[in-house]
């Protein structure tokens, strides 16, 4: 599974040439409190400032009234509102990105647009199909950036074991034999052992027809799938269904009976902010350690920077504190640069971080 930054390329496509505004704060949601409206005279005062120091010779003006016809229309009642907003504008346009982040304030002025708290909040959506499997039924969801969506099943989907078995079905009743021995009638019964192995002749029969009804779903829809489901039917589902889009890295070990839409997100959100992230964590640090083995990282300001003009890296990878704390042109024309040749930005705070340099590059090739 990964998470692509398709969406921040077709928003340089979108975007004209510079100097580019940008600004990113938080929201507070509470109606009754006047904080938005004075976190963004500041930033607009801010923006002024910048914008004369390195624009002198442009007319403020038509910047100044686009940012604020723009800054009024954001906090409309009927809007659900974000954590945070960004919005990005030059003379002639203007784009405005929700985040499901905490930002803090901040705005910049020049010739390239500042995506990278964009970039930090796409790192962190996660959409994936959500396999809600028990041992006896399963339901199918559909995961995007968090929020839970109930899938139609097929009608001859294998909603439920008896559905799937019908008739075949041999360990869900207690068998019973009526016998003559000569010497009366007597009755019978299977005992215990012989239930509970058509029970897990049952059980298995059952997750082979949900596998392969669910491989014929991923044929079509081509998205990882999560599976929700105890420890035992993990590793019995896991043993039956052979299909790469089955994530081996994520899961939830724990029993998805009778949950709403609303207890599945409470659910997910460690997977999608823990497991999610170390597993790209782990993928990013074996993949820079192999790319300094092959003489293929980079760190230098000016051969990172020359290599991303030329459009040879494949991934640029940030200390977060880089952004926090010196936040430079520099930094925002390379990931310009990279996001434009399809290369991808990624974004860690300083524990996570895998470079020894605040900026390193891994190069497609040398």
């Amino acid at each position: 599974m990964q998470t692509t930054l398709t969406d921040l390329k077709t928003l340089l496509e979108e975007l004209d040439k510079g100097p580019f505004i940008s600004l990113y704060f938080p929201v507070d949601k509470n109606p009754m409190n006047d904080k938005n409206r004075l976190v963004l005279k500041q930033l607009q005062k801010t923006a002024a400032e910048q914008f004369g120091a390195n624009y002198s010779q442009l007319d403020w003006e038509k910047f100044s009234q686009r940012m604020s016809q723009q800054l009024e229309i954001l906090f409309d009642d009927n809007k659900e509102l974000p954590m945070s907003f960004g919005v990005i504008l030059s003379e002639t346009q203007q784009i405005v990105l929700p985040l499901n982040i905490e930002v803090e304030p901040q705005v910049s002025v020049c010739d390239w647009p500042n995506l990278l708290p964009q970039i930090v909040a796409q790192q962190r959506i996660v959409n994936f199909d959500l396999l809600a499997l028990n041992q006896d039924s399963f339901k199918l969801f559909e995961v995007n950036a968090g929020s839970v969506k109930a899938l139609e099943l097929a009608e001859d989907a294998p909603s439920d074991l008896q559905k799937a078995l019908g008739t075949e079905k041999s360990g869900g009743e207690t068998n019973f034999r009526s016998f003559t021995n000569g010497q009366g009638g007597g009755a019978g019964y299977h005992g215990h052992n012989t239930l509970d192995a058509e029970k897990e002749i049952d059980h298995r029969n059952y997750y082979q027809a949900v596998a392969d009804y669910l491989n014929r779903v991923i044929a079509e829809r081509k998205r990882a799938v999560v599976l929700f489901a105890l420890p035992e039917n993990q590793s019995l589902f896991r043993e039956i269904c052979k299909t790469p889009y089955l994530s081996e890295n994520l899961s939830v070990q724990k029993s998805p009976l009778n949950l709403s839409l609303q207890e599945l997100a409470t659910e997910i959100d460690p997977l999608i902010k823990v497991q999610w992230q170390s597993g790209l964590l782990n993928i990013l640090k074996e993949r820079y350690d192999t790319a300094r083995s092959q003489q293929l990282a980079l760190s230098d300001h000016s051969e990172i920077l020359e290599a991303a003009r030329f459009g040879k890296i494949d991934t640029l990878i940030i200390n977060q504190n880089q952004i926090d704390h010196d936040l430079s042109t520099w930094l925002l024309e390379l990931s310009d640069q990279v996001l434009r040749y399809r290369g991808k930005v990624r974004i860690f705070p300083e524990d996570d971080y895998p470079g020894e340099e605040p900026v390193v590059a891994i190069l497609r090739y040398s």
